[in-house]
């Protein structure tokens, strides 16, 4: 179970007053009296991740995973470039050296326009 904001607070607080684990563990069982002590790792995870990141937070959320290469600033400016010299080019003869899933993508997300034909129908009477 992930530590709560507090809990990571107070770990490091304590760590930096006391330079000791075991006076760490010791406070922590005292304030936290329902939640299972941190062991040594945790709390050296913490301070050292405080140390280096400035915050004891998790910040691997939005960090893990494969980098998305496809949707770079130079691939947006070349669709961009595209689009603005020729708005009928079509995805997959666009001759651009990107995917035609990473061009539809770049087209709705980025650019905010729509990456197929607009049809008008009828009005109705």
């Amino acid at each position: 179970m992930q530590l709560t904001k507090e809990q990571r607070t107070f770990i490091v607080e304590k760590y930096f007053q006391a330079k000791s684990f075991q006076q760490v563990i010791q406070s922590f069982q005292q304030h936290f009296p329902e939640r299972q002590f941190p062991t040594e790792m945790t709390i050296w995870r913490n301070v050292t991740r405080y140390r280096t990141e400035g915050t004891s937070l998790n910040l691997k959320k939005g960090r893990s995973g494969r980098k998305r290469t496809g949707r770079s600033e130079e691939n947006v400016r070349i669709v961009q470039r595209a689009l603005t010299e020729n708005p009928q080019i079509s995805t997959r003869k666009s001759g651009l050296d990107v995917t035609k899933s990473t061009f539809n993508r770049i087209i709705a997300l980025y650019l905010k326009w729509h990456p197929y034909k607009m049809h008008v129908r009828k009005a109705k009477n």
